[in-house]
């Protein structure tokens, strides 16, 4: 096939979800060897397109052409059959099946009466080595951290040998070096002829791996860039998917932190996954932990949420000695969790936006004993209106809401509580750079307001770099460096994540 012939030809797609609009008049074409990103902030119809080319959904109007033919798929089974494989934002994987399985499940061959596993462990194998060579294959799905579920959800689709591989967000999850395998592996898809669409949030990898891109808003497509003849200027694709003229950095505010002390920690243990952590939180301070991935930063957040029973410390808030061995306990002590995996942590997927913001009051030791639905449904329109949440109602199922607008509803269900410590476990995965500006945007505003104090875990360490007073740095377990001020930069964290410094 020609490096560079048309393998998918968009025209004209549109698709309306009741009253709302997800696509207009959107058009995107993807030619072989070649990676174009698909780019759009949350809700601009991307991951629609990507769905109605693998038959999810089907389009009302327009044409789509797969090597120059009409193709109108009832499901993704039939695009897979075809050579188009997908890697969703939400993971397809079996969570009670191990790391192999999951890669060739639908894909299994026989030898003789029985299945091949030993042929399929080697392929599975194969294609891991490219994207995470330490992982276990025989490991268990539920087993996993979220990077590395990723990561198997991207095997599972290359194992396919597609033509046309579309990428869904596959990095949301990841850590830099995970990333750079990611990369290294699409570099050699590409140059076996595959034609990659990838869609990111993150302007620096789709100007590192893209060849091209289109950008989408309102449901229509308003550019295409080759970067090859066009170049790269990231302030103009901002404004492009915004609508505004951005700059791709702010300028990072120094703010005062107060010297008082809200959370002590001392001697946090928590099985093999946390050793002798300790370390102070300030009133008003934003504490980053950073790090490479899997070095004990999720479950250090899980930790001080109360989520693991066995785990052991001292600890004290506004130094009076608290608990942390139970949700419950932190929640009560105004300690706030928003977890980093939305489907499964953090939303009730098919109830309402007002439910999921309104959820945690329910539980409260003073709850009245008739739910004040007006007081409520005030607030929550408060949230929707402060978040920026694009939604037709608050009684639509979150499940109808984009990736960003759902990380949005996290959030948001804390946000009329009365928070000393709120723990942001990647709050803006998944959220496109206008959304994550404004995501930030009120975060700081609460801070500074409100005293609240934060401790953020980004696997994105622009994040850790814009808005950190501090870093916490881990490694194996144990808080290795602190980094403070100029520190902070992604040269220092990326040489002390790896123990360089």
């Amino acid at each position: 096939m020609n490096q560079t012939a048309k393998v998918l030809e968009a025209t004209g797609i549109r698709k309306h979800f009741g009253g709302v609009i997800a696509l207009s008049n959107a058009n995107l074409v993807c030619r072989s060897g070649r990676i174009t990103g698909l780019l759009g902030a949350n809700g601009s119809g991307k991951s629609t397109m990507s769905k109605i080319i693998t038959g999810v959904y089907s389009a009302d109007k327009g044409e789509i052409k797969y090597n120059g033919r009409p193709v109108r798929y009832r499901n993704p089974n039939e695009a897979r059959q075809d050579g188009i494989a997908m890697v969703f934002q939400n993971l397809s994987l079996v969570a009670d099946l191990n790391v192999w399985q999951n890669i060739v499940l639908g894909e299994e061959e026989n030898k003789g009466l029985f299945l091949d596993n030993r042929g399929a462990m080697e392929h599975s194998r194969a294609i891991v080595d490219q994207l995470l060579p330490d992982l276990d294959i025989r490991k268990m799905v539920h087993e996993l951290n979220p990077g590395e579920m990723q990561i198997v959800e991207i095997a599972k689709a290359i194992s396919e040998n597609p033509k046309l591989l579309i990428l869904d967000e596959p990095t949301a999850a990841l850590e830099q070096a995970q990333v750079k395998s990611l990369f290294d592996t699409m570099r050699a898809l590409v140059k076996k002829g595959v034609a990659i669409i990838f869609t990111s949030h993150r302007l620096w990898e789709v100007m590192e791996i893209c060849d091209d891109i289109v950008v989408f808003r309102n449901g229509a497509n308003v550019a295409s860039i080759d970067f090859a003849k066009d170049g790269k200027d990231p302030e103009k694709i901002i404004g492009y998917i915004t609508g505004e003229t951005k700059e791709a950095k702010t300028e990072k505010k120094a703010r005062t932190v107060s010297g008082e002390t809200v959370l002590q920690i001392r001697n946090l243990n928590y099985s093999r996954f946390l050793k002798d952590v300790s370390f102070e939180l300030k009133k008003g301070e934003i504490l980053g932990i950073g790090g490479l991935a899997g070095q004990g930063q999720h479950e250090l957040m899980l930790a001080l949420a109360g989520n693991y029973p066995g785990a052991t410390c001292d600890a004290k808030l506004n130094e009076k000695k608290i608990r942390l061995t139970r949700p419950a306990y932190a929640i009560r002590n105004s300690i706030h969790l928003v977890p980093g995996d939305r489907q499964l942590e953090g939303l009730f997927l098919s109830h309402s936006l007002f439910t999921n913001i309104i959820f945690p009051k329910l539980g409260l030791s003073r709850q009245p004993l008739f739910t004040p639905r007006k007081k409520y449904r005030k607030e929550c329109q408060g949230v929707i209106d402060s978040l920026s949440i694009v939604t037709h109602n608050m009684d639509m199922p979150v499940n109808s809401l984009s990736g960003g607008n759902q990380q949005k509803v996290v959030v948001g269900k804390w946000l009329s509580f009365d928070t000393d410590v709120l723990l942001l476990a990647d709050p803006a995965k998944g959220v496109d750079v206008g959304a994550k500006r404004d995501l930030y945007d009120y975060i700081v505003g609460q801070v500074k307001e409100n005293k609240m104090s934060v401790i953020l875990y980004a696997s994105d360490n622009e994040e850790l770099i814009q808005y950190c007073d501090r870093l916490l740095i881990m490694y194996e377990g144990q808080i290795v460096a602190t980094l403070e001020g100029e520190e902070i930069n992604d040269e220092t964290i990326v040489a002390t994540s790896m123990r360089v410094r």
